[in-house]
């Protein structure tokens, strides 16, 4: 179960690195005015790395029927903390940042 857990924590950064270098790029070249972009800009910088890294946990043998749901659990913070902490500033902060 440990070698499951860090395998996913470190392809889960990798993941999550490479997914929002690549949403930061193609946002640079197609839509940087693009209002819908802005309005709904917590399906690419939230939803869809939370697929992504659900995905990858469920490749890794996670969330099985008959698996360990303590390591379900682990997995789901681990997920959870991948994507709060990658969402960028600006969309984050909301109005309380300095």
């Amino acid at each position: 179960m440990t070698e499951r857990l860090l395998s996913f924590l470190f392809l889960g950064i990798l993941l999550a690195l490479a997914y929002h270098f690549g949403i930061d790029l193609i946002y640079q070249r197609f839509f940087t005015t693009a209002r819908l972009f802005e309005a709904y800009w917590y399906i690419p910088f939230v939803a869809a790395p939370a697929l992504l890294l659900g995905a990858l946990a469920w490749g890794l043998g996670f969330y099985r029927p008959g698996g360990r749901r303590g390591a379900d659990a682990i997995v789901t913070v681990i997920l959870a903390a991948l994507v709060f902490l990658t969402i960028p500033a600006s969309y984050s902060c909301g109005l309380g940042c300095f």
